[in-house]
């Protein structure tokens, strides 16, 4: 009999026991939730018994009603609905419905840009984004440039600075806390390197002073250099002018020219006075010269140029900054900008002496540059950007 009893006491704590997690009459009942407060799109968690372990548990939020991820017995997990406000948190169970408890819903944090500076840059640059509801955490501010995502460096409420990134191209800037910004169009400069040396013995060529006599297949070119050399009356030629001619130059148009120069290698030393005056021949695609009379001084020559003051050119061979020309990024501008340029097109350089240089008397103090194709021929170098697309 003592059996029995014990028995039926033991079944009757089982029934007690299960019925705190699971009762099918019983109308759920809620314990806590955590955390107290969250934002649209948190998972929260709801504890207490009674629930369903398979999707009948209906979760609501001052009415509107929540995701469920994940329940068992005893814990259910679900997600702040869009749109969701401050209330009570309720759960139903097959039209039961359980006790109620307070969630406080967190408004979201969403970025407006609304300004960019600059509003052009390179990979690399930084620039400033000016808006509201930034974090002053620089790591919680999500920046991305047309999709790929930005360095943010440094934040206050109101700005942003964060680095042009690898791979960015043109596009809407966008900041992101807990949801996206307004997007503000930022353009993205690529930057390339050209380089193209003298192809042809032609197209590098000397025009003399005296009466206009081209040498087109001179060993060396005088620059700023008294000349003796005359092919047609036996006297002298002074002075020479330069001329340079590249072709197959890939510059876009459109192109925006950062920097250009031409490098010289040193044929023979000089250390007088030096100067040349470089222009562009004004046209979209130069023709190569001829032994025409004056055939570089007739050409038109671009309104832009760049006065070279030559250093003393030390030793044969030397290949330096002494051999690189002055800046010439506004002569190369204003040929790319022409409506008769395209890309592939040749280009000419005019080299004139100026200054001193030209009433120079002296075969021995200007400088000799070596002239002809090889390694040693003149190089153009061109440095541009574009904006991507």
């Amino acid at each position: 009999m003592s059996m029995l009893i014990v028995f039926g006491l033991f079944s009757a704590c089982e029934e007690d026991k299960t019925e705190v997690f699971w009762n099918d009459k019983q109308a759920p009942t809620l314990i806590s939730i955590s955390p107290a407060s969250a934002k649209e799109g948190n998972e929260i968690t709801i504890e207490g018994k009674y629930f369903s372990s398979t999707a009948d548990n209906k979760v609501t939020l001052n009415g509107l009603e929540a995701e469920v991820t994940a329940a068992n017995l005893t814990t259910i997990k679900a997600i702040v609905p869009e749109g969701a406000t401050s209330g009570d948190i309720v759960v139903n169970k097959n039209g039961m419905a359980s006790n109620s408890l307070p969630c406080t819903i967190v408004p979201l944090v969403i970025p407006t840009v609304a300004s960019i500076s600059p509003e052009k840059g390179k990979i690399g640059e930084e620039v400033i984004i000016t808006g509201t509801d930034f974090s002053t955490t620089p790591s919680e501010n999500i920046v991305k440039f047309n999709g790929t995502e930005a360095t943010v460096i440094e934040s206050t409420e109101t700005t942003i600075t964060a680095k042009v990134p690898p791979g960015a191209t043109t596009g809407n800037v966008t900041v992101t806390r807990d949801r996206e910004s307004n997007g503000v169009m930022f353009t993205v400069k690529i930057s390339y390197n050209f380089t193209m040396q003298i192809s042809a013995d032609e197209d590098d060529v000397e025009e003399g002073a005296l009466n206009g006599a081209m040498a087109l297949t001179s060993s060396d070119l005088e620059l700023a250099e008294y000349d003796t050399w005359d092919a047609i009356s036996g006297t002298d030629q002074g002075v020479q002018t330069i001329g340079l001619r590249f072709n197959e130059i890939a510059i876009p148009t459109g192109a925006s020219i950062l920097s250009a120069s031409i490098q010289f290698t040193c044929d023979a030393p000089g250390a007088d006075e030096a100067q040349m005056t470089i222009y562009g021949e004004n046209t979209g695609n130069s023709q190569p010269f001829t032994e025409e009379a004056y055939n570089v001084t007739r050409r038109s020559k671009t309104t832009e140029n760049s006065v070279w003051e030559i250093p003393e050119w030390e030793a044969a061979g030397d290949a330096g900054m002494a051999q690189r020309t002055t800046e010439l990024a506004g002569v190369v501008q204003e040929i790319v900008d022409r409506q008769d340029w395209s890309s592939g097109n040749s280009m000419s350089f005019i080299l004139e002496p100026s200054g001193s240089s030209v009433n120079e008397t002296s075969s021995k103090g200007g400088r000799e540059a070596e002239a002809g194709v090889g390694d040693d021929a003149a190089i153009l170098t061109i440095i541009y950007e574009l904006e991507s697309n």
